[in-house]
């Protein structure tokens, strides 16, 4: 007689998504960490060792963050979403009137010899409470007044902070991520139609208003500007397997914002399409895990947070990536991990802090096994 195998134990679910996840992720901070030796150690202001030590404390502030993110009770992260996200909120309002003036744009706050943009901590806030409010609403997610209505309240208020910086890139990712939450989650999608509709009409007639706007869409829409041409000739510069580690030129001034915004662009250069093959390799392992992870958590809430910070995360890659291809206009989004801005490293990886913690709690508050098939979220 065959014996039945016995179910798997709590402590083995989520475990193969979460290693995925993780994996990924680090590969990206090394790949990160390697390219910021490379490209700031190549201006001789710098040099390799400053480089490697600036980027070596941002990762470890990040470090920081993610422990502290995947210790603290999930009860607690729930708790403090609305207060968090409101302080986040007023402090993107605040740099309209104490932020330095940066190409017409108001979005970073100086503190002594340190900077940060508070537009990343108000995104990470408002996918928790973005993950709260869907979860409380419950049965009633297809209602307009509690599925709708609360969400896109919070996204109002912070995209009205957004506008006055101005940051219209960031506002746009904003409701799309909620929206996409929203959706997920099972607000129907009549509710979005006439305010999509009527809110993008709103976006066009605000934005176009700024002059910097105009020439990104017309300059898309005819000819590519100038940093995306100079990214395009560096990706095609690296061939199949590109020039070698530290030894692309494009970096020298050639690509603006070589260490931000286009960095993928040296890394295309350096590594060629191998090189960058893997890092779209590396996005879409976190993108197709993150998913699995959130079809097996079952308490609403953290299969909300897990969902928001994966697509997060993979949404501002993808905006980012589709900008240095040339298929999108040019907008000032980090490569999430790879980029060197210290502030959108910290709440990416206490995003994946957040992500592993609301998984291990899952665990400890379900004790049957779940199916290893992934079902609906």
């Amino acid at each position: 007689m065959t014996s039945v195998p016995a179910p798997a134990p709590a402590s083995c679910r989520h475990v193969r998504e979460l290693d995925w996840i993780m994996l990924a992720v680090v590969g990206l901070c090394c790949l990160g960490l390697v390219m910021a030796v490379s490209i700031l150690g190549a201006d001789a202001r710098i040099g390799p060792m400053v480089a490697m030590k600036r980027q070596g404390i941002e990762l470890l502030a990040a470090m920081l963050g993610f422990l502290v993110m995947a210790l603290l009770p999930m009860s607690m992260v729930r708790r403090a979403a609305l207060p968090a996200f409101l302080v986040c909120t007023l402090l993107c309002y605040a740099t309209r009137f104490i932020a330095d003036d940066w190409n017409g744009a108001y979005r970073w706050i100086q503190v002594g010899r340190f900077q940060f943009q508070p537009v990343e901590a108000a995104r990470f806030s408002l996918v928790i409470l973005t993950a709260h409010l869907l979860a409380r609403a419950g049965r009633d997610l297809q209602t307009f007044w509690k599925g709708f209505v609360p969400p896109m309240l919070a996204t109002a208020l912070l995209v009205g902070g957004l506008f006055l910086q101005p940051d219209h890139g960031s506002a746009l990712i904003c409701c799309a991520l909620v929206a996409c939450m929203a959706l997920i989650a099972g607000v129907r999608l009549a509710h979005f139609l006439p305010w999509c509709l009527a809110g993008l009409a709103g976006f066009a007639a605000v934005a176009m208003r700024h002059d910097y706007v105009n020439s990104r869409l017309t300059g898309f829409l005819d000819v590519a500007p100038y940093q995306v041409r100079q990214s395009l000739v560096a990706i095609a510069a690296g061939g199949p397997f590109g020039r070698g580690l530290g030894e692309g030129w494009m970096k020298m001034g050639f690509v603006p914002e070589a260490e931000n915004d286009f960095v993928f662009a040296v890394v295309a250069e350096e590594l060629g399409f191998v090189g960058a093959m893997l890092v779209l390799g590396l996005y879409t392992i976190l993108g197709v895990m993150g998913y699995r992870l959130t079809c097996r958590i079952r308490d609403p809430f953290l299969r909300y947070v897990v969902c928001g910070f994966v697509l997060m995360l993979c949404m501002q890659a993808a905006v980012n990536l589709l900008v240095v291809s040339g298929w999108a206009p040019a907008k000032g989004i980090d490569l999430p991990f790879v980029s060197t801005g210290g502030t959108s490293l910290l709440f990416c990886l206490a995003a994946v802090g957040l992500i592993g913690n609301a998984a291990r709690t899952d665990l400890v508050a379900t004790d049957s096994p779940i199916s290893t098939t992934p079902g609906r979220v």
